[in-house]
């Protein structure tokens, strides 16, 4: 394993959703000393929440840098230096930003470190840390897939991606799809699927209790673990949840519904649907083991093509059959998922996995899911990195010895 680096990873809100860029850097912060970057709200942004009184002065001086644990901080960008696109203020504002993560570098005492990406958006970044070792760029969606994204966007998007990928020193892509498109963007580009906690689900599966919310609900549980919006075929879940009213259907999550809100509201109102919102990180193996089958409902798009889901990973850990429409992630896993080749199908995919329910079956799918920890992702990506670095030190090194025979020879 990577041991003894210095990281700084340029990522999104620590909190909330749990995503795989805390998991992997929470256990590389085991041997290195990591510092995650929290992007701070745009300019306009700032002025709605001032407004809508969401945001207060007292936010202006929150401290740019909290500790995690031992090894892991977390620098979130100052409130006071909002993103903005307007003339003078926007470079003021990002170099105001860019100083900032310098000062906590320093008073952390972060050197030449590796330095990784996880959006096109923190390109203005590329230079922002001084001296490092190694730039890497992890792709975890195919970000111009987003239904809210104009025609406009897209081709920015594109733009900026095609860029950072330019100045970095690897690629990683967590989908196969994903590494078609991005591929030839850079030569060293890298598969690296996401994984799950092994451990969580071991250590709540051994615990006989349930979250005393699900412990009353009427079997059988189809359960759905993640962000709720539309991205997910509502409809279709609204009119099963319709025809198999003895079936209960659990929720477990934040929603971000906009094009389906109306959708969803009536989803919620049925008398076998029931929604519990985002609860904490440690918390989620405990209601997810509660469920008789995992529910993967994906629109089937080019979103979902190029997507690598924790939850497959995490209901298999919790020994779940998974139900869910045919997208190229789920079918990898054809022998522990039941696919559904559209929504029309999904009803009779699901009575499949109810009457597979079985030990044997249990064990079977936690035994495929403990070859897919994130501990084995970072031996692998720490391999991926440790190689980089060895190219790029040869590659440096030989071209200090020509000038150095060069020198020898005049």
């Amino acid at each position: 394993m990577l041991t003894g680096y210095d990281i700084v990873y340029f990522g999104d809100n620590w909190e909330g959703v749990l995503r795989n860029r805390q998991q992997l850097m929470s256990i590389f912060a085991r041997h290195n000393k990591v510092l995650f970057i929290e992007r701070g709200n745009s300019l306009q942004t700032t002025i709605s929440l001032l407004k809508k009184k969401q945001l207060h002065l007292t936010d202006l001086s929150r401290p740019l840098v909290r500790q995690i644990s031992d090894n892991l901080f977390v620098f979130h960008e100052p409130t006071w230096a909002p993103a903005s696109e307007k003339f003078l203020l926007g470079p003021l504002t990002g170099l105001l930003r860019r100083l900032s993560l310098r000062y906590v570098m320093r008073r952390l005492n972060i050197k030449q470190p590796i330095v990784w990406f996880y959006h096109p958006n923190w390109l203005d970044f590329i230079d922002g840390v001084p001296s490092p070792r190694l730039r890497l760029y992890h792709v975890v969606d195919e970000y111009t897939s987003f239904q809210d994204k104009t025609p406009a966007m897209k081709a920015f998007i594109e733009a900026r991606e095609r860029e950072l990928s330019q100045q970095v020193d690897a690629v990683i892509v967590v989908s196969e799809k994903l590494y078609e498109s991005k591929a030839p963007l850079h030569p060293n580009t890298y598969i690296v699927p996401n994984g799950v906690n092994y451990q969580a689900y071991s250590e709540a599966l051994a615990k006989p209790d349930l979250p005393a919310e699900l412990a009353g609900i009427k079997r059988p549980i189809l359960g759905y673990s993640g962000l709720i919006g539309d991205k997910l075929e509502l409809d279709m879940l609204k009119d099963l949840a319709l025809k198999q009213p003895d079936w209960s259907l659990v929720f477990l999550g934040p929603v971000n519904a906009n094009q389906k809100q109306t959708t969803w509201q009536s989803l919620c109102a049925m008398p076998n649907v029931f929604h519990f919102g985002p609860v904490g990180w440690s918390e989620v193996p405990n209601y997810v083991k509660g469920f008789d089958v995992g529910l993967m409902p994906y629109v089937q798009n080019r979103n979902s093509d190029n997507i690598s889901p924790l939850k497959l990973y995490d209901y298999l850990a919790a020994g779940l059959p998974v139900v869910s429409l045919d997208i190229p992630a789920a079918r990898k896993f054809r022998d522990y998922v039941y696919l559904a080749a559209t929504p029309k199908d999904f009803e009779s995919a699901v009575g499949q996995a109810l009457s597979s329910i079985s030990s044997e079956q249990q064990q079977a799918r936690r035994a495929i899911a403990a070859q897919h920890t994130w501990e084995a992702r970072v031996e692998t990506l720490s391999d991926l990195i440790l190689t980089q670095l060895t190219i790029k030190s040869e590659k440096n090194g030989f071209k200090k010895c020509k000038g150095e025979k060069s020198n020898a020879s005049s």
